[in-house]
């Protein structure tokens, strides 16, 4: 994996056929939120049948939760910041990036669409 490098309020590091972000954010009492987010499919066609399988992936999976945002499907994992350790830090990391790595292809056979890394 390539190093994170910042872009305006977050990491991102390119995975595979996808890209890994990690946006820290001020949560409440002075807490800080992590937001492990990586896009599966961009530009997929939507319908019933597709939020039938996020359900059911949502349903299977344990570090990360899959939605429908501005016609892609993202994965994403929350923690909170102060109490997070490194090997805590790095399951997540792995969970969400291989999600969305290996996601992919299965999606775009049933629902379109490209990866992040074929975008145009």
């Amino acid at each position: 994996m390539s190093e994170f490098a910042p872009v305006d309020d977050r990491y991102e590091v390119p995975y595979r056929s996808t890209r890994l972000i990690v946006h820290p954010i001020a949560w409440t009492r002075g807490r800080t939120l992590l937001r492990f987010i990586a896009p599966v499919v961009l530009g997929l066609h939507e319908g019933p049948e597709l939020h039938a399988r996020l359900s059911e992936l949502n349903n299977t999976t344990i570090f990360g939760k899959f939605y429908l945002m501005d016609g892609a499907v993202w994965i994403e994992h929350n923690l909170l910041g102060e109490s997070l350790d490194w090997e805590q830090f790095r399951a997540v990391l792995a969970s969400v990036a291989h999600h969305a790595d290996h996601l992919d292809e299965q999606l775009i056979a049933e629902f379109g669409g490209h990866r992040w890394s074929d975008r145009g």
